[in-house]
């Protein structure tokens, strides 16, 4: 009996386990690489080099040709400049 409880607590774990590193945005770890989500009404721009789409107040802002243009990265700035 103690060892059906036993085994039983230990697939549990196992599957916890698996979903856990199946869903990382479920639990993972505080630190962890993850996109901020935008505060409630919170306008989206699109970036033009990747097409990502990033919270206004988290975009990388840079004048080009006399347009405002907004990007994910510095990265993605440095390859659209370099277009």
């Amino acid at each position: 009996m103690i060892l059906r409880w036993v085994i039983g607590i230990i697939v549990i774990y196992l599957l916890y386990r698996l979903i856990r590193k199946s869903f990382p945005a479920v639990g993972g770890k505080p630190g962890s690489a993850r996109l901020q989500t935008p505060a409630a009404g919170e306008e989206l721009v699109e970036d033009p080099q990747c097409h990502t789409y990033v919270p206004l107040s988290q975009a990388i802002r840079a004048e080009i040709d006399g347009k405002t243009v907004y990007f994910c990265s510095q990265k993605c700035l440095e390859q659209y400049r370099k277009k």
